[in-house]
C-alpha cells in the first residue's frame, strides 16, 4: 500500500515531472498571472476607457486589494499579493502626483530590475533565492538540501531567473519610453508568459539533477 501513496521520480521520471509541472501551473499559474497582469490591465482599461489617469489608478489599486483579500479569505499568506498591493499603493501615489501614465507604469520595470538584482546577489553570497522557495515546491530531504549539488542546481536556477527579470525589465523600460503604453502592456503579458515557462523549466531542471532524492506525494501540489 505504501508504494501506492508516493511516486518516486527515480522510477517514473517523466510522468512525475510532468505531473508536478501541471500541478504547479494549475495551482500557481492563475494566481501568478493575476498578480502580475491584473493591476496593469485594470489600470490600462480604466485609463483607456475614460481617458483619465485617476480611474485607471483606482482600478489598479482596487484589483490588488481584492487579490490580497481573496488570498487571506482562502487561508493563504498571500505574500506575492501583499507585496504587489504595497507596491501598487506606492505606484498609485507616484502616478497621481505626476499625473502621468508613463510615470505610473515605469515603476514595475524599476522593481523588476531590483528583483533581478536580488536573485543574482543571492547567488554571489551563496544563498540562492531559488533554494529558499524550493521547500514550497519540492519535497527534498534535509540531506539533499545540505548538499553542494542542491546549492549548485538552485544557484543556476537563480541566475536564470535573475537574468530574465533584469532583461525583461530593461525591455519594458525601453518599450514604454520609446514606443508607448500600448506596446508596454503587450510586453507585460509576454513577461508573465515567460515566467510560467521558466517555472516549468525549473521543475524539469531540478528533477533531472536531483530526482533520485525526490518523492511526490499525491495531493501535495493540488490547486488551492
Amino acid at each position: 500500500m505504501e508504494a501506492e501513496e508516493t511516486t518516486t521520480v527515480e522510477t517514473a521520471p517523466e510522468d512525475a515531472t510532468s505531473s508536478l509541472s501541471r500541478s504547479l501551473l494549475k495551482s500557481a499559474g492563475p494566481r501568478l498571472l493575476r498578480d502580475i497582469l491584473g493591476p496593469t490591465l485594470s489600470f490600462y482599461a480604466g485609463w483607456k476607457i475614460t481617458g483619465n489617469l485617476i480611474p485607471g489608478v483606482a482600478l489598479g489599486t482596487a484589483f490588488s486589494l481584492g487579490a490580497y483579500r481573496y488570498e487571506r479569505r482562502h487561508g493563504r499568506p498571500g505574500m506575492v499579493a501583499r507585496l504587489v498591493l504595497a507596491f501598487v499603493i506606492a505606484q498609485a501615489i507616484v502616478g497621481l502626483v505626476t499625473n502621468s501614465a508613463e510615470a505610473y507604469l515605469v515603476q514595475p520595470a524599476i522593481l523588476g530590475t531590483l528583483n533581478g538584482a536580488a536573485w543574482l546577489v543571492s547567488v554571489a553570497i551563496r544563498k540562492p533565492l531559488a533554494a529558499a522557495f524550493a521547500g514550497e515546491v519540492f519535497p527534498f530531504d534535509e540531506e539533499t538540501r545540505a548538499s553542494d549539488e542542491y546549492r549548485a542546481v538552485f544557484s543556476h536556477i537563480s541566475l536564470v531567473f535573475g537574468s530574465f527579470f533584469i532583461g525583461f525589465a530593461a525591455m519594458q523600460l525601453l518599450v514604454l519610453l520609446t514606443i508607448g503604453v500600448d506596446a508596454y502592456v503587450g510586453v507585460r503579458i509576454l513577461d508573465a508568459i515567460g515566467i510560467l515557462i521558466l517555472i516549468v523549466w525549473c521543475v524539469r531542471f531540478a528533477v533531472s539533477r536531483l530526482g533520485s532524492s525526490l518523492e511526490l506525494a499525491p495531493g501535495k501540489f493540488a490547486p488551492g
